[in-house]
C-alpha cells in the first residue's frame, strides 16, 4: 500500500506539474500568482490524504467536503492531461502544414478546449455515476436447479461504502437490488472503502435485503486496506455469509468463495490447498465461484465465476490501461462449454465519484437449468 501511494503521488504530482507549466507558458503568471497556484495545487494533490485524516478523527462534514473537492479535481486533472496531450500532438502535426499552429493563439485554443471538455466530462460523469443500471443476463446450464429449474443471482461489486457512497446514494443501490428479488445475493469484494467507524450504520441498510437462499460475500483488496477485522464485522453485520476460501451449498448449487489475492501477497493468509483441491475436483451440480479480481486459474472447475475489481476502467480512457492487467476486464465470457466468467463494472466508485463511459451496475443473472426430478 505504501509503494502504491508513493507511485500514485509521484504520477499524480507529475500531472499537476504538467498542467501548471502549460498554463504558465500561456498566461505568464506573476511571482505571487505562481506561489498561490503552487500552494493550491499542492493542497489538491494531497486532498485524499487530508480526507483520510479528517475521517479518522470523525470530522465527517470536513472529510466529505475535502473528498468532493479533491476527487472531482482528480477527475478533471486526469481528463485534462490526456486531452491536452492529445490535442498538443495534433497541433504539432498540424504545424508541418501551417507554421502558425506554434503560436500562442493555437496553444491557448488547445488548452481551453482541454479544460472545457474536461469540465463537461466531470459534470456528465458525476451525474452518470449515480444512475445505477441493471444488467440482465440469462445463462443456460445442463445442471438441475431447484423449483422450476431457475435461480436468480444478483451480483453487487465494488460498492466502496465510505465517505461518498453512503446514505441516500447507497439506499438507491439497495432499492434496485430489492426490486430484482434475488434468490441469491452475492458481493464480489470491495464492499467497503474508508474509515469503518463512520460507516457501520450502512450495514443496517444491507441487512434489509432479503434473498431466498442467502447472501454471500468475498473480500476485495479494499477490505484489507480499510482494516480486515472491522471489514469482516461490517460484512457479517450486513447479513452476508463471508466466504474466505470456503465452500457452501445454497439453493441447490455449490458456492466457492476465494479470498482476495491481496491477503496472500501481504502474507496475511496462506494458500488453502483444501479449497483448491475441492475446486479442482468434481463437484455435484452447478458450481459458482466468487473471486474479487478476475484472475483465471488452470484446474478450477466451475460453471460461473463472478468477479469485479476493474470498474470497467471507470474513467475513460483508463479502460485501455486496465486491459493491460486484465484481458477480461468487463462483460460475459464463455470460457468453455457450460463454463462462464462475468466481470462486473462495479456498483459504486473509487476515488472520484465520476464514471465516464463505464456506468455503474448491479447484475441480475437468471440461471436456467433442468428441473429436479
Amino acid at each position: 500500500m505504501v509503494l502504491f501511494l508513493l507511485t500514485f503521488l509521484l504520477l499524480y504530482g507529475g500531472i499537476h506539474a504538467y498542467a501548471f507549466f502549460k498554463a504558465d507558458g500561456i498566461f505568464h503568471f506573476s511571482a505571487g500568482m505562481k506561489v498561490f497556484l503552487i500552494i493550491l495545487l499542492a493542497l489538491l494533490l494531497l486532498a485524499p490524504i487530508f480526507t483520510r485524516i479528517a475521517e479518522s478523527r470523525h470530522l465527517e462534514a470536513l472529510a466529505r467536503a475535502i473528498a468532493y473537492c479533491g476527487y472531482l479535481w482528480m477527475a478533471f486533472i486526469f481528463f485534462f492531461f490526456f486531452l491536452n496531450v492529445s490535442l498538443e500532438l495534433l497541433r504539432y502535426l498540424f504545424k508541418f502544414w501551417n507554421s502558425s499552429a506554434d503560436g500562442i493563439s493555437f496553444r491557448l485554443l488547445t488548452f481551453g478546449m482541454a479544460a472545457f471538455i474536461s469540465a463537461a466530462l466531470v459534470v456528465y460523469g458525476y451525474i452518470d455515476a449515480q444512475r445505477v443500471r441493471v444488467k440482465n443476463l440469462q445463462i443456460t446450464t445442463k445442471h438441475a436447479l431447484p423449483g422450476e429449474g431457475r435461480i436468480r443471482i444478483v451480483q453487487i461489486s465494488d460498492v466502496h461504502v465510505g465517505i461518498i457512497i453512503r446514505e441516500k446514494r447507497l439506499q438507491a443501490v439497495i432499492e434496485r437490488v430489492k426490486e430484482a428479488r434475488p434468490d441469491l445475493l452475492v458481493s464480489t469484494g470491495d464492499l467497503l472503502d474508508g474509515e469503518l467507524d463512520n460507516v457501520m450504520q450502512a450495514a443496517v441498510q444491507f441487512k434489509a435485503i432479503e434473498a431466498k437462499y442467502g447472501k454471500f460475500a468475498v473480500l476485495g483488496n479494499h477490505e484489507y486496506y480499510a482494516g480486515l477485522q472491522r471489514s469482516v464485522e461490517f460484512t457479517e453485520a450486513a447479513g452476508f455469509k463471508l466466504l474466505r476460501d470456503e465452500r457452501v451449498e445454497a439453493g441447490g448449487i455449490t458456492i466457492f468463495g476465494a479470498d482476495d489475492i491481496t491477503g496472500r501477497r501481504a502474507g496475511l493468509i496462506k494458500k488453502n490447498e483444501t479449497m483448491e483441491n475441492a475446486l479442482a475436483g468434481k463437484n455435484k451440480g452447478f458450481v459458482l465461484l466468487l473471486k474479487h479480481q478476475p484472475y483465471l486459474n488452470d484446474g478450477e472447475n466451475f460453471n460461473l465465476q463472478l468477479s469485479g475489481h476493474t470498474h470497467g476502467g471507470q474513467l475513460y480512457p483508463f479502460g485501455f490501461i486496465v486491459r493491460l492487467f486484465f484481458e477480461k476486464n468487463y462483460g460475459l465470457y464463455e470460457l468453455a462449454a457450460d463454463k462462464f466468467l462475468y466481470v462486473s463494472r462495479g456498483t459504486g466508485t473509487w476515488g472520484p465519484p465520476v464514471r465516464v463511459f463505464a456506468p455503474p451496475e448491479i447484475t441480475v443473472i437468471d440461471l436456467i437449468g433442468e428441473k429436479y426430478n
